[in-house]
């Protein structure tokens, strides 16, 4: 991952070389924080935090997304500049008493974090989630996620299963609260490679054949256009990646015509898909399908088309 331009590669250390810029470095390879936050735990104030952050993100060194009136920030998950930014890192101790220090503070202001968005956000937790990890995981079998999208990522459930087989993961939610809450779980369980990002499943800011594995957990069941969802999910799919649903059986009966799982298998057919396997089971009393479905021919326009309208 080496550059041929000394120029970029000096500018990139200059960037770096200095204590606070460090020890942002250290926080945001683990997580993604806000100015405010980063503020909190290095204890200055929050222009100087910003101006620091500045620096580094135009160096390549960190990423900078905007969430509803919140700017995030973390480590890039992918390419040449994450290379570098982990042999910097492998020049220092992490369990020197300042970036020690760090880490704990931040451990206060995640948890922070996650009481204030739980207070927002009633989450839906699997009845029995070691169980539930251990069926979804029995139905995936051993074929690698590669890179893991999760649609509807809710608390971040799907993640913290899928997540520590997936190369580089993204959980996508259109509310803000949820993903505060997600961000906290899964990056509290030391999966720091796994990204969020607010966004809308009809409208999925990804371009095509972008993952090998996208996964929507119990969103389809009170969504306005499961299709519809369906058709957007399959497109940011490769050709030879693979859709992962869990739904409540319960609710998509309430609203099929017949079984359920007739109903999931025509919301396939509409997104151009082919469902590998359908599979009731219960857990904790209640009633549940996961179902797995490859790619039949290209999802392109269907969200569009008149028999994906019908369904949807």
């Amino acid at each position: 991952m080496a550059s041929e331009d000394l120029g970029e590669v000096v500018q990139a250390l200059k960037s770096a070389a200095e204590p606070t810029r460090l020890r942002l470095l250290f926080l945001l390879s683990q997580a993604e924080y806000t100015v405010g936050e980063l503020a909190t735990v290095l204890n200055q104030s929050q222009p100087r935090i910003s101006r620091h952050l500045r620096l580094l993100t135009e160096a390549g060194f960190l990423n900078r997304f905007r969430e509803e009136q919140c700017v995030y920030y973390r480590a890039p998950s992918i390419g040449r500049n994450l290379a570098w930014l982990r042999q910097l890192l492998a020049m220092a101790d992490p369990d020197a008493p300042m970036l020690r220090r760090d880490r704990e503070r931040a451990v206060k202001v995640v948890g922070d974090r996650a009481r204030v968005a739980a207070q927002l956000l009633d989450a839906v937790e699997a009845p029995d989630a070691p169980e539930w990890s251990r069926l979804l995981l029995e139905e995936l079998g051993p074929m690698p996620v590669g890179e893991l999208l999760d649609i509807g990522t809710g608390s971040g459930l799907m993640l913290q299963i899928l997540g520590p087989r997936a190369r580089r993961a993204v959980g996508l939610d259109i509310s803000a609260p949820a993903l505060r809450l997600a961000r906290t779980r899964v990056h509290g369980a030391g999966l720091a490679h796994c990204e969020f990002r607010r966004g809308d499943m009809y409208s999925l800011p990804y371009d095509d054949a972008s993952f090998d594995t996208v996964s929507i957990d119990r969103v389809l069941a009170s969504a306005a256009r499961p299709a519809a969802a369906i058709a957007e999910a399959a497109r940011t799919l490769k050709p030879d990646g693979r859709l992962v649903i869990v739904e409540d059986f319960d609710q998509i009966e309430a609203r099929a015509t017949d079984n359920p799982l007739a109903q999931l298998r025509r919301w396939f057919a509409a997104a151009g898909m082919n469902a590998d396997r359908l599979r009731p089971f219960d857990l904790g009393g209640r009633h549940f399908i996961v179902a797995l479905a490859h790619q039949r021919h290209s999802p392109a326009h269907l969200i569009d088309s008149p028999q994906l309208a019908g369904l949807a």
